[in-house]
């Protein structure tokens, strides 16, 4: 399914979700201004609340001027049923975390493409299959839509290939290390990717 396909079939999911009975009524849209502008881009969204009041929230993305606003996440499972998983500098915790690989979906680059190809550039594993299993706000404030993908015959026999800042290390990891790290505080981001993609490949 390509990028376009899949963000209609989860629009439509998405919007028969906002029809549930009881729900509050949504904010009405009135404006948006760029407040910040980098590799993170923070929006300044002005809505109208039920009640006629107008509030101000920031919203963030990235969101390039090439047109990404989306990334990737892949769980990639060997055929001994590990867990691949890199151990790299991240600046927001300041310390070396353990992570999933992924990364950035390209303009017009299918999502499941992009998971391959993040794989292999942060692991130096190819797979034989890999399939999306769902997608993700980054968060309650963010614009930036997440897949979540399962790679599956994950082997170490293609090439890393790392950005000048990254510092990727590949780990594997047995299920049960992998939910124990998912546990530690601290010790993992995308948490929430993760938990998904277990959920979806039957190993929680």
């Amino acid at each position: 399914m390509s990028e376009p396909e899949w963000r209609s079939a989860a629009a439509d999911s998405a919007a028969a979700e906002l029809s549930r009975p009881g729900d509050p009524t949504a904010w009405e849209l009135v404006g948006e201004e760029l407040g910040f502008h980098r590799f993170l881009t923070v929006k300044l969204r002005r809505y109208r609340l039920p009640d006629g009041r107008e509030v101000e929230w920031d919203v963030f993305g990235p969101e390039s001027d090439q047109g990404i606003s989306a990334g990737v996440t892949v769980l990639p499972l060997t055929p001994e049923g590990r867990i691949v998983t890199i151990r790299m500098f991240r600046a927001g915790p300041d310390r070396i975390v353990t992570n999933l690989p992924g990364g950035l979906v390209e303009p017009g680059e299918e999502p499941a493409l992009a998971g391959a190809r993040e794989l292999e550039e942060e692991t130096g594993y190819t797979c034989e299959t890999l399939d999306l299993v769902g997608w993700q706000w980054s968060s309650a404030s963010s614009t930036f839509r997440k897949y979540i993908a399962i790679a599956r015959g994950c082997r170490p026999d293609g090439k890393q290939s790392l950005d000048e800042t990254e510092d990727c290390v590949p780990v594997e990891l047995t299920v049960d290390a992998f939910r124990a790290e998912l546990r530690t505080p601290g010790a993992m981001t995308g948490l929430d990717a993760a938990y998904l993609a277990l959920d979806h490949a039957g190993l929680l």
